[in-house]
């Protein structure tokens, strides 16, 4: 058990030991100035809002995932839930730390990336993780009965988890952000850059609440509305992409700048076209496979029916004998 913490304690101080000689503040633009990949690879950059961010959420899912364990061994809760949890906030870690970050100034297309991750990657795998079942079972009963309860059955989640709401919150959140002057406005402003991503990462929460949360609760649509949840979601998604890919110009007046500016890199018009196109293809092909995964488990639930109804059926032969049908009666026709 000794040697475990050793482990942990030995790679996280090799992995400082690789990133700290590159390490600058983020979006100050310092360093994104080659085009070399060998070169990008090695720059990254400190988010100071979203490390504080990462570090107190997964702090407090640890914590309540320690007590968990302590208090209620026999509690079935999956390992692959913390796991989950844990590979979304290395996604997260990984978007505004690594070269995604640093890059996401000079080229729209990797900013695009950087929404990506947080809205198909960090969103869902956060969701998987259970964290409002493990905040009941781990919290104490003054703050579960106190506070969880009550939020979690308030008019506001009742609001936001209606399937109309959240899909028109998470679409309004996506493109009132690809809006030219707020895009350069995050990009301009590490502040407003912070407040994009909390409401770009708030509405694929609500979006891929309604379709792959794990938690209970009797707020979540059936699956054929799950499935019209994420067909909508791929409309908007092409929808968009459509327009940024046959615009004749560069709306984004901070990419052209730099664009104009830097020696290497696509010019801005292509770079917003790359950007459009992974929007479309990689945004798109994740809402399809959750469609698949919906259809799949809708599936596997209704064929669980019909061999629960048809065991219920052959305990019932079994003890009353065989169990008339409704029909006709003898020489009725």
């Amino acid at each position: 058990m000794r040697s475990r913490p050793r482990a942990l304690f030995a790679v996280a101080c090799a992995l400082v030991a690789v990133i700290a000689p590159s390490v600058a503040l983020a979006h100050d633009g310092r360093y994104a100035e080659s085009g070399n990949f060998l070169h990008a690879l090695g720059v990254w950059s400190v988010d100071a809002p979203g490390l504080a961010l990462v570090l107190i959420v997964g702090g407090l899912y640890a914590w309540g995932y320690y007590r968990l364990r302590r208090d209620s061994p026999n509690f079935h809760f999956p390992r692959w839930h913390g796991w989950c949890f844990f590979a979304g906030w290395v996604f997260m870690l990984l978007g505004l730390m690594s070269p995604i970050d640093t890059y996401s100034d000079d080229l729209f297309w990797v900013h695009m990336v950087q929404h990506v991750f947080i809205t198909m990657l960090v969103a869902p795998l956060m969701l998987l993780g259970a964290p409002a079942t493990l905040a009941l079972r781990s919290a104490s009963s003054r703050i579960r009965t106190s506070y969880l309860v009550p939020f979690l059955n308030s008019r506001l989640v009742r609001f936001l988890t209606w399937p109309p709401a959240a899909i028109i919150i998470y679409i309004a959140s996506v493109w009132s952000w690809h809006w030219p002057d707020a895009y350069d406005a995050a990009i301009a402003s590490e502040a407003v850059h912070f407040v994009e991503h909390g409401v770009f990462l708030f509405g694929a929460v609500l979006l891929w609440w309604m379709v792959i949360g794990v938690d209970a609760t009797r707020l979540r649509p059936h699956h054929v509305w799950r499935c019209a949840l994420l067909v909508v979601a791929i409309l908007q998604n092409i929808g968009l992409g459509v327009i940024l890919i046959n615009v004749g110009d560069a709306i984004y007046d901070t990419y052209a700048t730099a664009a104009a500016v830097r020696e290497w890199g696509p010019t801005a018009l292509i770079d917003q076209r790359i950007g459009a196109g992974i929007m479309w293809v990689p945004g798109s092909m994740m809402f399809a496979l959750a469609v698949i995964m919906t259809v799949y488990f809708w599936a596997e639930r209704e064929g669980f029916k019909d061999r629960r109804n048809d065991v219920v059926r052959d305990m019932q032969i079994r003890v009353h004998g065989e169990i008339p049908t409704l029909g006709p009666r003898p020489g009725e026709q």
